[in-house]
């Protein structure tokens, strides 16, 4: 194990769920590493920081609670302690095409938060997992994607793959926050009536993520586009984008773009241009 920069703290707990982890992925032979840690500024950040260093085998890094979590586009990923599950998972990856990958991460999340679709969770492209309740989309996921080059100072032969960082936030239990409520406002798995523990959470999640995200290495985003179609949480709704465009999600291409019809006309729009809403969530 890397040694600790000063703002990660690790305790007993953490010791003890990562023991419980990495047991468990050797018993189901998952060739991932795993650290566990009470408190960390941001467990993106801290593979990012072992990767720089040349560490660029599969890991799981998870924090019980965060000081820095970050979602897209900039924004704060509040993280309470015991009210999330906080995980990054890093590998080596080299498709030809990136765009669709947080779309393929958020079908397996799905898939390990709520194996037997009775929760009603959804995918609100490109990027967060969402509820409908009472008429209101609620959060509760959120997945960011970065990347990182091998450093060519370090020995490794010159390569386009790249190490790839799966950073996702979950609320297990609805957090009691004490800042002005995001659009959506988040909701627990708990509050939901879920019962999956952050142990089967991750432990799914190293079972299912390799075999989605090697066959997107090879075949891209179009063979998941039909999983994605059926979980689309703002199909045919009128929407709005950061950017001030607004139209009615006509769903996604095999790329993973999102298409916008307005006046007849389809368009196509990247993860990384915008963000969007539904009309009943007013804040993109």
């Amino acid at each position: 194990m890397t040694p600790l920069p000063s703002n990660i703290l690790s305790t007993p707990a953490a010791h003890q769920l990562q023991c419980e982890l990495q047991q468990s992925f050797n018993t189901l032979d998952l060739d991932w590493g795993v650290e566990v840690f009470q408190s960390i500024d941001s467990t993106s950040s801290e593979l990012m920081r072992q990767a720089k260093l040349g560490l660029l085998a599969p890991k799981v890094v998870i924090a019980l609670e965060q000081s820095q979590g970050r979602g897209r586009r900039g924004r704060a990923w509040i993280s309470n302690a015991n009210d999330s599950l906080t995980l990054s998972m890093g590998l080596m990856l080299d498709p030809v095409n990136w765009l669709g990958l947080s779309l393929c991460v958020g079908i397996d999340l799905i898939q390990c938060l709520d194996p037997e679709r009775k929760l009603g969770l959804m995918l609100k492209w490109p990027n967060d997992v969402w509820s409908l309740r009472e008429g209101q989309y609620r959060k509760v996921a959120g997945i960011l994607i970065e990347t990182v080059s091998p450093s060519p100072t370090l020995g490794s032969s010159p390569t386009s793959s790249r190490y790839c960082i799966l950073g996702m936030g979950v609320n297990l239990h609805t957090p009691q926050l004490h800042t002005d409520l995001p659009n959506p406002q988040p909701i627990g798995l708990s509050s939901l009536g879920g019962e999956v523990s952050s142990v089967d959470i991750v432990k799914h999640l190293a079972k299912l993520l390799p075999v989605s995200l090697r066959r997107f290495e090879r075949e891209g985003f179009a063979p998941f586009k039909s999983q994605f179609d059926a979980l689309n949480c703002l199909q045919g709704l009128d929407v709005f984008l950061s950017d001030g465009s607004t139209g009615t999600c006509q769903g996604v291409n095999d790329q993973g773009e999102l298409l916008l019809k307005k006046n007849g006309i389809v368009h196509a729009h990247h993860s990384m241009e915008v963000s969007v809403r539904p009309f009943a969530n007013n804040t993109a």
